[in-house]
C-alpha cells in the first residue's frame, strides 16, 4: 500500500504545473531543454539524438543533474557553475571512463554489466565534447 502512495504521489507532482511544483534548481547551460529537477533528472537525455546523452540521462543523471547528492558534492570541488556534468569544462573521455569504472569519492563504481564498455566510451565521448564548447 506504501508504494502505491507513493506512486500516486509521483503521479501527482508530474501532472502538477511546475509553477506549482515550487522552484526548480537552475537550468544547466548544456542541459537538454527539460527541467533540471529531481523529476527532470529522470527525463534527462531521453528526446536526445545522441547516444551518449541519452545514456547520461539513464544511468548518471540521477546523481549528476539537479538536487543530487552527486552535484552537491561536485559544488564543493569545481569552479562555480560547473557542478552538473555536463557543464564541466575540464573532463577528458579517458578521466571520465577511469571514474566510472574506479570509482572517486562518495562515487560508486560501475560495473560493465552496469554500463558496457561501448556504452562508457558514449557517455565519456559526449561528456568531454560537451566540456570543449
Amino acid at each position: 500500500m506504501i508504494r502505491i502512495s507513493a506512486f500516486v504521489s509521483a503521479l501527482t507532482l508530474i501532472a502538477m504545473p511546475a509553477a506549482a511544483q515550487g522552484p526548480s534548481a537552475p537550468k544547466s547551460a548544456n542541459a537538454t531543454p527539460i527541467a533540471t529537477t529531481a523529476l527532470g533528472a529522470i527525463f534527462y537525455g531521453a528526446q536526445s539524438a545522441n547516444p551518449g546523452e541519452k545514456l547520461f540521462g539513464q544511468k548518471c543523471a540521477f546523481c549528476h543533474i539537479g538536487p543530487s547528492t552527486g552535484k552537491f558534492m561536485l559544488a564543493r570541488r569545481v569552479p562555480k557553475g560547473q557542478a552538473e556534468l555536463p557543464d564541466r569544462r575540464d573532463l577528458t573521455a579517458d578521466y571520465v571512463k577511469a571514474v566510472v569504472r574506479n570509482g572517486l569519492v562518495n562515487m560508486p563504481t560501475f560495473t560493465r554489466v552496469e554500463l558496457t564498455d561501448r556504452e562508457l566510451a558514449q557517455v565519456a565521448d559526449w561528456l568531454a565534447r560537451k566540456g570543449r564548447k
